[in-house]
């Protein structure tokens, strides 16, 4: 019998203060994401087993665009697998031009240095994916994604992942969409899993996983190994499995 994997919770917001015991004890992998560069780093001495730190620079985050500084960036994802929240939001008070000269920065450090890179794209789909195919990258991941069938079409045709939440799960037709060798799961906690059940939580990913399974037409267990079998040929694509603690390391190889 192949041993059982935890959920996987590709996107949520954690307070970085939050001990690394009371995450463990939510018994799922999850990938924080950061909103700022210095949020991110007040979690660099955090010793964290099954929960990994992105840095990021929120568009909808004024202070995070104006403080955001490219050499900081570059030398900040040394240290991470995992980059988040980036990316732009039509409906953010920064100005566009502001959050597409951040937003290309960090695409052009990316593709110095590959990482998995969960991107915010509300209300911004077509920007998104005009500045993804100004400058390519590997290991996109687009979280919440809300594009036409169309633009979905161009995202896969670019090489680009989705994580799905509870929110996103509303729209099955869109979701089915997308192949399911593209699908990772998220909570996008606490924002995206506001119409899921309880315990809303970071890693509660159950329920998506049970949505998946029924658009896909197969067990939900088949679904989160699925997921984990995405999430190990994203790593490898990126090279970053190194980058990731020994116990991630340990399920992606059972995966």
């Amino acid at each position: 019998m192949r041993p059982s994997l935890p959920p996987l919770d590709l996107h949520a917001h954690v307070e970085t203060t939050i001990p690394a015991r009371d995450l463990e004890r939510l018994g799922a992998v999850v990938f924080a994401a950061t909103r700022s560069l210095k949020e991110f780093e007040s979690t660099q001495r955090r010793r964290d087993a099954v929960t990994v730190w992105g840095v990021g620079c929120h568009p909808g985050l004024a202070s995070a665009q104006e403080e955001f500084d490219r050499k900081r960036f570059s030398s900040l994802i040394r240290t991470t697998p995992f980059v988040s929240e980036v990316g732009l939001d039509r409906r953010s008070k920064v100005p566009m031009l502001t959050q597409e000269k951040t937003f290309r920065v960090i695409l052009q450090e990316l593709t110095q240095s590959p990482r998995i890179a969960s991107i915010h794209n509300s209300g911004a789909c077509h920007l998104v994916l005009e500045l993804l195919e100004e400058v390519p990258i590997k290991g996109v991941v687009l979280h919440w994604w809300r594009g036409t069938p169309a633009q979905t079409d161009r995202a896969v045709a670019l090489g680009c992942w989705f994580s799905i939440n509870a929110a996103g799960m509303k729209y099955t037709a869109d979701v089915a969409r997308i192949p399911r060798d593209r699908i990772l799961t998220e909570t996008d906690h606490p924002s995206g899993d506001r119409s899921a059940p309880a315990p809303r939580q970071p890693g509660a990913v159950a329920d998506v996983e049970t949505a998946l399974a029924r658009v896909y037409g197969t067990p939900s267990a088949d679904v989160r190994r699925q997921v984990w079998r995405n999430f190990k040929t994203l790593a490898e694509e990126v090279d970053v499995v190194e980058l990731l603690s020994p116990p991630i390391r340990r399920m992606i190889a059972v995966a």
